[in-house]
């Protein structure tokens, strides 16, 4: 996957080289400020990837488009960040779906916990047909959606116990970011859920006020919690960051520079797409070198997990209809 997506990505700057240079329309037109907000940390993956976004964008342009990317909530956080490009203050962000629901609630769909079985699974979805259709309900919220990558493997970390069936969840509280078809679902399976922010995680769990966390492994890797909570499952449910533009901004732009702005957003999806599951061994040696236990569920035990969430399963589809029907047609 990787030589085939640098082909791609190899072909794509070559003609936007070319195009850029033949055209000369980086001399004829002013700069292009692009401010994108981003709540994690300088060094964290995804800052790292926008970072990239920002410097080829400049590159393909021929140096008219300027991306400065705010890290660790340094402008402004999530919520307010959104709320900002709604009105054209921010022309960009990069956010996980779960901050969209209160924009359209199809971004719920997303994160449907153990449907997909695959990464090729996912991104087919993401990707597709429902997927941009889940883009385009955010243009009514003066939101242009341009593409989607995988946040990565996401886990269950847990306090005194691995997660291996159902009856492990009874009792836990278990931190989220606040996507709801997660809570919802570890609801089901017997646990409560509590929301708080991934830099207070730490000492929540060390003082008791969380026994789980739900996150993605780099997160937990990097954060140190097998420290405080040692058991981690896979979790077979996704999470994607989604490439957003302020829609007022994006449609009084320049064709050229659109396509710019979209093309490699769109790079840099597939690149991290593959990036951000490399590693994935890596952690799991990482936690096991630091006492921590890590564990994937079977067929058996995931089929026993999606016997106890079949109520959400049923919910969404009365809630959704037809949309869904593709998603859930095994279950």
């Amino acid at each position: 996957m990787k030589r085939f997506a640098v082909r791609i990505v190899s072909i794509a700057w070559v003609f936007l080289l070319v195009t850029v240079l033949i055209s000369g329309y980086a001399l004829a037109k002013s700069t292009i400020t692009i401010i994108f907000p981003k709540k994690v940390s300088p060094t964290y993956p995804g800052t790292i990837n926008t970072e990239i976004f920002g410097k080829l964008v400049h590159e393909f342009s021929g140096g008219r488009i300027v991306v400065k990317v705010y890290p660790g909530s340094e402008l402004y956080n999530v919520k307010a960040g959104l709320q900002a490009l709604t009105q054209g203050a921010v022309q960009m962000m990069n956010p996980p779906n779960g901050h969209f629901v209160a924009y359209s609630r199809l971004f719920q769909l997303i994160e449907i916990p153990f449907i997909f079985k695959t990464n090729r699974e996912f991104y087919s979805f993401l990707y597709g047909k429902i997927g941009n259709e889940i883009l385009k309900s955010l243009e009514k919220s003066n939101i242009v959606g341009i593409t989607y990558d995988d946040e990565g493997p996401f886990i269950i970390a847990t306090k005194n116990r691995l997660i291996t069936k159902p009856s492990d969840f009874k009792g836990l509280k278990i931190r989220t970011s606040g996507h709801p078809v997660m809570e919802e679902a570890l609801r089901l399976l017997g646990a409560s859920t509590v929301r708080i922010p991934l830099g207070e995680v730490y000492s929540a769990a060390q003082q008791g006020v969380i026994t789980g966390c739900a996150t993605t492994l780099a997160a937990y890797v990097t954060r140190h919690l097998y420290e405080v909570l040692p058991y981690v499952t896979l979790w077979p449910g996704r999470v994607a960051h989604v490439w957003v533009a302020s829609k007022s901004w994006w449609d009084n732009l320049d064709p050229l520079d659109r396509y710019i702005i979209s093309v490699t957003a769109k790079e840099r999806a597939l690149a991290y797409d593959y990036e951000v599951w490399k590693d994935k061994d890596k952690f799991v040696k990482e936690i096991e070198k630091n006492g921590g236990k890590y564990h994937e569920l079977s067929p058996k035990e995931l089929r026993i997990m999606r016997q106890r969430i079949a109520p959400l399963y049923k919910k969404l589809r009365k809630q959704f209809g037809p949309i869904v029907d593709e998603i859930l047609s095994e279950y």
